[in-house]
């Protein structure tokens, strides 16, 4: 379907790829972007709204540069297609795709005249190439060695014996303990490379992390995993002997200063900066291990990203840290909205955090962090209050505007809590476990008042009637059950023909069923008839396993995301028409929902990653 005529579009992208050297400070002064997920997002210091796209990954990007003036982006990826791709910055469209590499590029940079850019691919592609940037040819390609290559840098032209620049490019590789200095002839596409000796006296040789040459490309600064960094001249081809430490656990990135200082970034959280004679003379500590740093245009600032998915804009002096966002750090596996806005949303994730975030600047209104709890499984949101299902088999309610923890229900399930919903009138919440149990709590007692046991595995989902008398539950057993609360009895019983269900959907009109699971289709169910009424391949080859599925407000639109890393939309109609099918997670979507207004819908999934799509479906 072509992309003008899908109804939704990607408004808004919450997540940071913690990668070396991915987050880049634009020239122009006013943007920055960095990978999330399959994409590359392009945004803006002063207006949040203001996210552009670069999508042409299918899976996740593992490394991204920016030329020197900024006409050009690169990227590479992981994956069964492990391209890198360059991407016209002014227009935001794909200029070549470069697909030469198998199984994962791990580093890749352009030279300083944005003429030519190096690709690297990981140890079991084994392959170097040079690429002309005027037309996306092959100018060299090599066979690397067996070692890693972690990072490249650019370092000009290659000198004579009177100092003066040749016509022969130079770059530098490292990884593991190797440093190589490579010559390129750009005309005949002649390379060589010359094996660099970093045991110079005084100097202990540690693996390498991250490779930058000084201003005048007389110096690498070689940043090493034992938290000092190394400096190997360049003429001379060795280490110089001089050893600085910078952190207590690696150097994790690193930039060169004008004045022949530097900056590091350290995997203990602190940016440190160091003057000319490479002393420390400012530093400052953020909360995880500073994977990539950048500078603005003048110098006179940096951004910083950290592991735990944050990006912070600094000073020049370091003096003080202001954070730009925030991000979860682990996969996202649970997303709500509460009945009352559509302008909040709470997500849970693997990191041991809730967050509530506001759509109206995407920042993180609320932050809750549960430690030595196990991991969350499970959430729902009132503008009033979080309440969210764990691993341990508790049961968590927290204050949705001050994150202070409200109660507590201890061994709510045995084998942790796996689905939870909220009663419309709020009076009880109906939760499922990993053993098969459904149980319903009154909400201002937190006393148990049914315990509902039929299924005999894992309870996948919940959904409530709107006369809160009647549910539904979906399990790992195949099938699904429909209950009558008040009198704890079950009403019907459906079962699919094979493998488990994972996620289940009421229509707004509260006759049709929507089911998904290892079947790997989207089937129609009404409890008034034992069989189902229409079922949808969600694949041509039966791959993708939806593991989510939600029924618009409008009860017009189904939606489904799982293991093939799409979000669907289908007609709620028979035949089942599919409205649009979108990429832009790298990992499996864990769940989705419809905003209340239904003018948006929000997607999380294994990469950490949360999307927020405008929805325009009539």
């Amino acid at each position: 379907m072509p992309a003008e005529d899908l109804p939704i579009e990607l408004e808004h992208a919450i997540g940071l790829s913690a990668l070396r050297g991915g987050l880049h400070y634009h020239p122009n002064g006013r943007e920055y972007l960095y990978a999330a997920g399959a994409s590359i997002v392009v945004c803006d210091f002063e207006d949040p709204h203001a996210q552009a796209f670069l999508r042409g990954h299918d899976d996740s990007i593992t490394c991204v540069a920016m030329s020197a003036k900024g006409a050009l982006v690169a990227s590479g990826q992981r994956g069964e297609n492990a391209d890198a791709i360059v991407w016209d910055y002014e227009r935001k469209s794909l200029l070549f795709r470069l697909s030469e590499h198998d199984h994962a590029v791990s580093a890749l940079a352009f030279s300083h005249d944005e003429l030519l850019l190096c690709t690297v691919g990981n140890v079991d592609d084994g392959k170097l190439l040079v690429w002309d940037m005027a037309n996306g040819c092959i100018v060299t390609m090599v066979s690397a060695e067996p070692s890693p290559t972690v990072c490249v840098a650019w370092g000009g032209f290659v000198k004579d014996v009177k100092r003066r620049d040749t016509q022969d490019y130079l770059f530098c590789t490292a990884g593991g303990k190797k440093l190589s200095l490579w010559s390129l002839n750009p005309y005949s596409g002649e390379l060589s490379s010359e094996r660099v000796s970093t045991d110079g006296r005084g100097c202990t040789v540690r693996e390498m992390t991250w490779v930058e040459f000084s201003e005048d490309r007389e110096t690498i600064y070689c940043g090493t995993t034992s938290g000092d960094f190394t400096l190997v001249n360049v003429r001379k081809r060795s280490a110089s002997g001089t050893t600085v430490f910078a952190s207590r656990s690696g150097v994790e990135s690193l930039l060169a200063k004008p004045d022949g200082g530097l900056v590091t970034g350290g995997g203990d959280g602190t940016v440190t900066a160091f003057d000319a004679k490479l002393h420390d003379v400012a530093q400052v500590q953020l909360p995880g291990a500073v994977v990539a740093l950048s500078f603005s245009p003048d110098r006179g600032e940096l951004i910083a990203g950290v592991a735990s998915g944050a990006i912070y804009r600094l000073r020049g002096d370091l003096g003080k840290a202001l954070l730009v966002c925030e991000n979860h750090a682990r996969p996202v596996v649970a997303v709500a909205y509460s009945a009352d806005s559509s302008d909040k949303f709470a997500t849970a994730s693997l990191d041991d955090t809730l967050r509530i975030w506001d759509a109206n600047d995407y920042k993180a209104s609320a932050h809750v962090h549960v430690r030595d709890a196990g991991e969350p499984t499970c959430v729902v949101y009132t503008l009033d209050f979080l309440i969210s299902g764990w691993s341990d088999g508790k049961i968590r309610a927290h204050e949705s505007d001050t994150s202070t923890p409200l109660w507590l229900i201890d061994h709510a399930h045995r084998g942790g809590v796996s689905a939870l919903v909220l009663a419309n009138n709020q009076r009880f919440i109906m939760t499922g476990g990993g053993e098969g149990d459904v149980r319903v709590w009154e909400l201002r007692s937190r006393e148990l008042v049914s315990h509902l046991k039929e299924h005999r595995s894992m309870v996948t989902g919940l959904a409530l009637y709107e006369d809160d008398l009647h549910a539904l539950s979906c399990s790992r057993d195949r099938s699904f059950l429909c209950w009558e609360l008040r009198n704890e009895k079950r009403m019907t019983s459906h079962t699919q023909r094979m493998g488990g269900i994972n996620s289940i959907a009421l229509s707004k009109d509260q006759t049709n069923v929507f089911t998904v699971g290892q079947e790997k289709r989207l089937t129609r169910w009404d409890l008034r008839d034992q069989n189902f009424l229409e079922a949808v391949d969600l694949s041509d080859d039966q791959s993708d396993e939806a593991s989510c599925v939600a029924v618009s407000n409008s009860g017009l639109v189904v939606a489904t995301g799982g293991t093939k890393k799409l979000l669907k939309l289908y007609e709620t109609a028979p035949g089942h028409k599919l409205l649009a099918s979108v990429v832009g997670h790298s990992g499996a979507i864990r769940d989705l929902k419809f905003s209340p207004d239904d003018k948006q819908l929000v997607t999380v999934g294994e990469d950490g990653v949360i999307f927020v799509w405008n929805l325009y479906v009539d």
